[in-house]
C-alpha cells in the first residue's frame, strides 16, 4: 500500500492527488534550493489539507472550484469545536497555520525587509512533512512496523548534495571520495547494504570497497553488521554533516 492509496481511502481520490502533487513541489523545489516557489507551493497544500480536515470532521468539503474561508483564529476555533480525534481538531490545524502565517506573512507574497530564505522553505517543508506523516499514521490501517515504514520515507533527511529521480541516486559532487559519499548516502538513508552503497557509488573493486566500509567501521561512523547492512553512527551523522556543509 503506498502513501496515495492511503489517502485516498481515508478521504477521497481528488483530495489525495491534491495533498500529494501539493507536497511533491514543495519537496521538489527545496531540492533545487528554490526557497520562494517551494514556499509558495505550501499554499497548496494548506488548502488541501483543510479540505480534508473538513471531510474528516464534518463529513463534506468545499470542492476545489470554490474559494476556502479565510484561514484565522476563527478557523482554528471551528476544528477545535469539532468531534473527532484530536490531531485533526488541534494538532494538524495548528501546525497548518504556522505553515500557513510563514507563507503569506513573511518575504514570500509581499514586499517587506524579510526576504524569503532557506529558513523559512526549511520550516515548512519539514512541518509538511509531518502533517503528511501524521495523516498516514491515523489512516494507514497498517500494523506499527509497516506505517512507520511509509513514514519514515516521508519524514527522511533533505539532502542537497544527492540527486534522486526514478531508479536515479547519484552524488553531485565530482570526484568526492568513497569514504565520503557512504556517509553522505547514509546520512539520507540508513541503514543500506554494502552491495546498494558499491552501486550507487559505482566502485567496481569490490575487496577495497569492503575495505573502505571496515575502516569506517572501526572509525565508529558506521556500523557494519555480518549480514552485509551498514547503519550510520551518531559521529558518523556529524562527519556526514561536515562534509554535506562543506559543498553547501
Amino acid at each position: 500500500m503506498t502513501i496515495t492509496d492511503i489517502l485516498k481511502s481515508g478521504f477521497d481520490a481528488a483530495i489525495a492527488k491534491a495533498i500529494i502533487d501539493a507536497y511533491q513541489e514543495i519537496s521538489g523545489n527545496y531540492n533545487l534550493r528554490k526557497w520562494k516557489p517551494s514556499e509558495l507551493d505550501a499554499g497548496h497544500f494548506v488548502e488541501a489539507i483543510r479540505r480534508a480536515l473538513d471531510l474528516e470532521l464534518t463529513g463534506r468539503y468545499t470542492p476545489s472550484s470554490r474559494s476556502l474561508p479565510q484561514f484565522d483564529d476563527n478557523a482554528l476555533k471551528y476544528y477545535e469545536q469539532q468531534s473527532g480525534h484530536e490531531s485533526y481538531r488541534l494538532l494538524i490545524p495548528r501546525a497548518l497555520k504556522a505553515v500557513y502565517n510563514i507563507r503569506n506573512k513573511r518575504g514570500v507574497a509581499h514586499i517587506s525587509d524579510i526576504s524569503p530564505n532557506e529558513m523559512d522553505a526549511t520550516f515548512i517543508l519539514y512541518t509538511v512533512k509531518w502533517i503528511l506523516a501524521e495523516l498516514v499514521r491515523l489512516k494507514s490501517g497498517l500494523s506499527v512496523p509497516e506505517t512507520q515504514k511509509l513514514i519514515d520515507t516521508i519524514v527522511e533527511r533533505q539532502c542537497s548534495l544527492i540527486w534522486k529521480e526514478g531508479a536515479i541516486t547519484s552524488i553531485l559532487v565530482p570526484g568526492m571520495k568513497a569514504r565520503n559519499q557512504i556517509l553522505v548516502f547514509l546520512y539520507d538513508d540508513s541503514p543500506k547494504t554494502d552491495q546498494e552503497l558499491q552501486r550507487v557509488i559505482e566502485y567496481s573493486n569490490t575487496t577495497n570497497f569492503t575495505k573502505i566500509l571496515c575502516k569506517l567501521h572501526n572509525d565508529k561512523l558506521i556500523y557494519y553488521h555480518d549480514d552485509g547492512k551498514c547503519r550510520i553512527s551518531p559521529r558518523g551523522l556529524i562527519a556526514a554533516e561536515q562534509i554535506i556543509q562543506k559543498y553547501t
